[in-house]
């Protein structure tokens, strides 16, 4: 008898093992103490090179336990994010690195204990070639491939002229214009997407997924891709502020997947914004999902992603202060690259105090105080508890003493009495220089005023000048903190910031590692580029500068308004494209812009110039200044640009007549009666002149 009952219940076990929504919940682990790092940004095309980011897998591995890359599959450019996706299984050749560069990065990081999280791009898809000329593909000796039926019939091909009609069913989730909207209803794109999943995981070594655009399509689906495929992290990118519409996201996919913490993230822009620290907090716990103990497990907690970093809902807050909100919170913290370069030793040191308090995503919490200056919580890891404040405490939390205190900073203080390992994060022993960028401040002496060790006398020491808005100081071993101004203390200064060495500050916060942009090889052309009377930011279309040493001059630049704006735009170029539209290849070489975002420019003064190398030059920022015609003159020694109006030119003498009148021509040498905004040859009597009418 008892022989037939295990008999049975092995029986039992076996069938339950078969129903993969009984045997094992494939989201996200409980009580997981690890932290991610979102491993790019958007055009981070060489920070985020596999080579690159297997280089640092020592540093990296031991802060992170998963890294999010983008989809490592060929989108048709090596200038692509990704996602805009044409290959599943095959071509795994993208804008970072071959397939063998990422096997062998996945690998090197999985033998450190570090997961590699696949960007999941099946909301849509792109064609090779056309439309909808998805490829067919050959993996694990059986062909892959989507047609028609595929697509939704509400997708915008639909009402294309000369496209054929989808015949898939309507859209289960919101539309995606810039690519074919797959039917997700339609077992073969069903087939098809689990097989790629189960292909990410198995063949390239992936350990999980970020799902992206979920919104696109119902989250049942997420569900049947996850039990099929069986990933041990799996987060979704529902993009809403709404905790009720996040939760139903993941219990649509029967808790088989975690979702990004909009809500949070939210919740944290306020807090900053609003210099409230109460937007931190909503029914007597962190805010966000962190707010539902039941969803806690299901939460990855951000500040910043690649895509609110670039648009109206990027972080403006005291940044590190945000990550160590997020760092001593329960959820999944997901760091963002740029704050990871920015903040690296305080990211580090937060990192450390988690994971010896042992804080997990299920972690308990009690907010002790919350008002308009400071969050304050206890938050109870697996090992033992720490208290972190947001803010200005207004004391000390009962129990602890200054002497507890592991980590502070600009806007962040930790408590713990747990053991915190810091051995290699302490104030450096050695003096050590720090840079200012100046191009915001534009003081005409930034001072920097320094403590920890040794102290300077506020509000400071003046800092020296090393190259265009870049001034430099070297600190006394020690050093801990810093704050610049412009000589006169408080009325200019910035906040506090952890003194780390090298690392560049500006009147917005540490900017992360100085790296000197001198220029290794000047280039033998340069081109101005932008709104020319020739052809407006067409990529074969530029003004030679003729180059003297390493000084760049063209003596007249046409430059017309943009219709939109009425100002003119332009910035310089190394290398011209054969075609109109090619900026690969003119982003593939150097680009020489503005220090920041149409950064106004005019004959009353010189601008700074800033090198936007190849692999980064789609970033370059341009100047914008009126439309005329200038004389332009690029000197790389000093990394200044100089205009000169160029509007009375080229004069050639004739015979004098006082009494003769004016009259306009066109460069083509057509009279025109009533002269427009624009160039023109101008002859009254004996004188000739180009001019330009504004």
């Amino acid at each position: 008898m008892n022989l037939l009952s295990k008999a049975t219940l092995a029986l039992c076990a076996a069938s339950l093992g078969a129903g993969t929504s009984y045997a094992r919940n494939y989201a996200w682990p409980e009580n997981y103490e690890g932290v991610m790092l979102q491993g790019f940004f958007w055009d981070s095309y060489d920070d985020t090179k596999w080579t690159n980011l297997e280089s640092q897998a020592d540093e990296i591995g031991e802060y992170f336990r998963l890294i999010w890359i983008p989809n490592s599959a060929w989108c048709g450019s090596t200038r692509n994010m990704g996602y805009m996706p044409q290959y599943w299984f095959t071509n795994h050749k993208s804008a970072f690195g071959s397939e063998e560069e990422l096997r062998s990065m996945i690998a090197t990081y999985k033998e450190k204990g570090t997961g590699i999280i696949a960007d999941v791009v099946v909301n849509h898809r792109n064609g090779v070639t056309g439309w909808y000329d998805f490829p067919e593909e050959e993996w694990n000796g059986r062909k892959w491939s989507i047609g028609l039926d595929g697509i939704c019939s509400n997708d915008e091909m639909a009402n294309q002229p000369g496209q054929p009609k989808p015949t898939g069913a309507k859209d289960t989730g919101d539309n995606f214009d810039g690519c074919r909207d797959l039917d997700h209803t339609n077992a073969n794109v069903q087939d098809n997407v689990k097989n790629y999943c189960k292909f990410l995981l198995e063949d390239l070594g992936y350990a999980g997924f970020r799902y992206d655009m979920v919104k696109g399509y119902g989250g049942e689906y997420t569900k049947i891709y996850n039990e099929y495929s069986r990933p041990t992290y799996s987060v979704g990118e529902y993009w809403d502020g709404s905790i009720s519409a996040v939760t139903a996201w993941i219990d649509k996919t029967g808790k088989q997947s975690a979702a990004f913490d909009f809500p949070v993230k939210y919740r944290i822009n306020s807090a900053f914004a609003n210099n409230n620290m109460v937007y931190l907090v909503q029914s007597g716990q962190p805010a966000g999902l962190l707010s539902k103990p039941e969803y806690r497990r299901y939460s990855v907690t951000f500040v910043d992603n690649h895509d609110t970093y670039r648009d109206g809902s990027k972080f403006n807050g005291n940044v590190i202060a945000a990550n160590a909100y997020i760092l001593c919170s329960p959820g999944t913290p997901c760091v963002f690259l740029p704050h990871w370069k920015q903040y690296t030793l305080q990211i580090k040191r937060l990192i450390r105090v988690r994971n010896a308090v042992g804080v997990n995503n299920m972690s308990a919490v009690e907010v002790l105080e919350t008002n308009k200056n400071v969050y304050m919580a206890r938050v109870t890891g697996s090992k033992g508890e720490l208290v972190v404040a947001i803010g200005t405490p207004s004391s000390t939390p009962a129990g602890y003493t200054e002497s507890d205190i592991v980590t502070r900073g600009n806007g962040y203080t930790v408590w713990t009495k747990t053991a915190v390992d810091l051995s290699g994060l302490e104030a450096p022993k050695e003096a050590f220089t720090v840079y200012f960028d100046n191009s915001d401040s534009r003081w005409e002496t930034p001072h920097i005023h320094y403590w920890g060790g040794t102290s300077s006398e506020y509000p400071g020491v003046a800092m020296t000048h090393r190259k265009t808005t870049i001034w430099e100081y070297t600190l006394p071993a020690g050093t801990t903190h810093v704050l610049f101004n412009d000589g006169n203390g408080d009325d200019t200064k910035t906040d506090e910031f952890f003194a780390e060495p090298e690392n560049v500050y500006s009147a917005a916060g540490c900017l992360g590692f100085y790296e000197d942009e001198g220029i290794a090889t000047y280039p033998p052309y340069m081109y101005a580029m932008g709104t020319l009377a020739a052809g407006s930011w067409k990529t074969n279309v530029g003004v030679r500068l003729k180059r003297s040493g390493h000084t760049y001059t063209a003596d007249e630049v046409e430059l017309v308004a943009d219709k939109s704006t009425g100002k003119a735009f332009f910035s310089f170029v190394s290398k011209l494209a054969s075609t109109a539209s090619d900026w690969d290849t003119v982003n593939g070489a150097d680009r020489f812009g503005a220090m920041s975002k149409d950064e106004a420019v005019s004959t009353a003064a010189p601008a700074w110039v800033k090198i936007f190398s190849g692999g980064n030059a789609g970033s370059a920022y341009a100047w914008k200044t009126d439309a005329g015609i200038y004389k332009m003159t690029v000197d790389l020694d000093r990394m200044e640009l100089v205009l000169t109006d160029a509007a009375a030119i080229g004069e050639v003498e004739m015979d004098a007549d006082a009494d003769a009148p004016v009259v306009y021509y066109n460069l083509q040498g057509v009279p025109v009666a009533n002269p427009g905004s624009g160039a023109y040859i101008r002859v009254k009597g004996s004188k000739v002149e180009k001019v330009y009418i504004h």
